[in-house]
């Protein structure tokens, strides 16, 4: 049975670190949650509903886009897709900057 997914949320649970994009937004004040899916079959038992609290939905990929297609095919969200085919991974700073232009932007 798929374990039930723990966001990271806007009010201050979880890890608000500077390593990550989301993370260096918190610690300036930004309300932004993060979750990172460990295991991707099977998806976790709540992720839908985890999904479907937040208004935006933001997923980077070092990829074409694979998991934001799943996502918006099984649970009907809006997903907002970041992806490139670089080999390399993203940047805290770049995440941030791609995260606020989402917050303010989209």
């Amino acid at each position: 049975m798929p374990r039930p997914l723990d966001a990271e949320s806007a009010n201050g649970e979880g890890h608000v670190g500077p390593g990550n994009g989301a993370g260096r937004l918190r610690l300036a004040g930004g309300s932004v949650a993060q979750a990172h899916l460990r295991h991707l079959s099977p998806f976790p038992a709540n992720l839908g509903d985890v999904l479907k609290q937040y208004d935006k939905v933001l997923v980077p990929e070092i990829n074409t886009g694979q998991l934001a297609l799943v996502l918006r095919g099984r649970y009907l969200i809006d997903v907002i897709s970041y992806n490139r085919v670089r080999g390399l991974p993203f940047r805290a700073a770049e995440l941030c900057g791609v995260i606020q232009d989402v917050i303010f932007n989209a």
